[in-house]
């Protein structure tokens, strides 16, 4: 019988406006949220950056990162 594989995708975004301190904070955040989807049996698998811009300025404000991740079905 062939594997089964359950899919998610997940979001996290940063802000470049951040300070240093807040980033750090949030980068620890991060590592924590994946460390407990790798508990749960998710592993990741790719990711995409998607730069966010401001709807009036136009400028840069951050990227938003979309996690795909996989793990075997249960009883699969």
């Amino acid at each position: 019988m062939a594997m089964r594989w359950e899919y998610r995708v997940e979001v996290m975004d940063f802000a470049e406006r951040w300070s240093p301190k807040r980033q750090t904070e949030e980068v620890q955040k991060f590592q924590a949220r994946l460390n407990a989807m790798g508990q749960d049996g998710w592993e990741m698998i790719s990711y995409e950056s998607i730069p966010m811009y401001g709807s009036i300025s136009n400028k840069l404000k951050g990227h938003a990162y979309l996690m795909f991740l996989k793990r075997p079905v249960a009883g699969g």
